[in-house]
């Protein structure tokens, strides 16, 4: 019994919350979530990158291949989305089935502490 209230706690209100979804709303919400983010940091790196070498970046700015630099990091942004999208699903996929797991062994030992105190009165 004790237990039970342990993982009311603690772990449940995790898995709670994670039941609440269906998988693929939930492992595409924190895909969408991983997009944003990375969508963010990629800009962050890329302004970065200009603003620590800005003198040459200006210095080239019109010798350089704007299609070309932009198809690189293009490619740069594909890759780092895909890496972290292919991350994010496969973390959040062991999360969730953990999480439902987790709750099926919750409720069965309530339907054992239900039948345990059905059988006393």
């Amino acid at each position: 019994m004790t237990h039970l209230q342990c993982y009311e706690n603690k772990e449940g209100r995790d898995s709670g919350k994670i039941a609440d979804y269906f998988r693929g709303d939930y492992i595409g919400r924190q895909m969408l979530l991983t997009l944003i983010t990375t969508t963010i940091a990629v800009v962050m790196i890329a302004v970065a990158y200009i603003l620590y070498d800005f003198e040459n970046f200006m210095k080239t700015i019109y010798q350089v291949d704007l299609v070309s630099f932009a198809k690189h990091w293009a490619v740069v942004y594909l890759i780092f989305v895909s890496i972290a999208c292919i991350i994010t699903y496969i973390i959040y996929a062991i999360r969730y089935s953990k999480a439902k797991k987790s709750l099926r062994r919750y409720y069965n030992t309530l339907r054992k502490l239900t039948k345990m105190y059905g059988e006393e009165s």
